[in-house]
């Protein structure tokens, strides 16, 4: 097997220490951790907030990758807000919040550009040492929900920087590009904004173990270029095309599962 070098952000959350447990099992893969918090882990600590560009580029100049022949970026931060349906109607870019959008695309872009900073000085040096860029974005993405529209337009406009840098010329198919879009996953996070979740509405959310499983494979392997991956639990008699474009539905269960209205 050849070398690897996988770093993961947001290390201490549910999904970033699930892949980093994954790298440091596996054989001959060097395991490097971003996080702004401590993290106890035998991985190489970077303790750095993502939105410090000049922080975040410091710390990815003192990884060595002069005898990496792949390096494996997951990028699991991002915060999601849920938005009042009446401050939504408006443009593309109008009314987007910097705060979700800053959190979901700038922290990977302050990431990725030292990084392929980095790669390319080993192409330089005639090692076609490859690259996979590797973030996550919701199952609901494409249906554009009104009520968190900047979360997905942050998403959107990060499939879209991945995709152009692995399908550039410029790189010949040394970056490849992967996009894994899942349900609601089980977090810290998830559980303090929807708190009133019903047991059996909680049964169908996914585990961050599921989401490594389904796409470890596509993330490790080295071709397509470009790569979505849907990773969800299936509820039984659920309807997604006809829930998605009921807004009146989606604000109901939203505001009682996160205590807004009374059950």
């Amino acid at each position: 097997m050849n070398s690897r070098l996988a770093i993961v952000t947001g290390a201490n959350g549910a999904l970033g220490a699930c892949f980093v447990k994954h790298f440091l099992e596996e054989e001959q893969t060097q395991c490097v951790a971003m996080s702004r918090s401590d993290l106890e882990s035998e991985a190489l600590h970077f303790k750095v907030d993502l939105l410090d560009a000049k922080g975040v580029s410091e710390a990815i100049r003192q990884i060595d990758i002069s005898e990496v022949d792949d390096v494996i970026l997951v990028h699991g931060v991002g915060k999601f807000k849920y938005e009042e349906l009446e401050s939504v109607d408006r443009g593309a870019e109008d009314g987007i919040d910097d705060e979700v959008f800053s959190s979901n695309y700038q922290t990977f872009v302050n990431v990725v550009n030292p990084l392929v900073e980095k790669l390319n000085q080993e192409h330089e040096r005639d090692r076609e040492t490859t690259l996979a860029l590797c973030a996550f974005g919701s199952v609901t993405d494409k249906y554009k929900i009104p009520f968190w529209r900047s979360y997905t337009y942050a998403k959107d406009t990060l499939r879209e920087y991945i995709k152009d840098l692995a399908k550039s010329e410029d790189w010949k198919g040394l970056i490849r590009g992967r996009f894994v879009n899942v349900s609601t996953t089980d977090t810290g996070n998830e559980n303090q904004l929807r708190p009133n979740v019903t047991p059996e509405e909680k049964e169908y959310w996914l585990k961050p173990e599921k989401i490594l499983d389904r796409a470890i494979e596509a993330i490790e392997n080295l071709a397509p270029e470009w790569e979505e991956i849907d990773v969800y639990e299936p509820m039984p008699g659920f309807d997604p095309e006809s829930y998605y474009s009921d807004n009146e539905q989606i604000k109901e269960k939203w505001e009682r599962q996160m205590g807004l209205v009374s059950s």
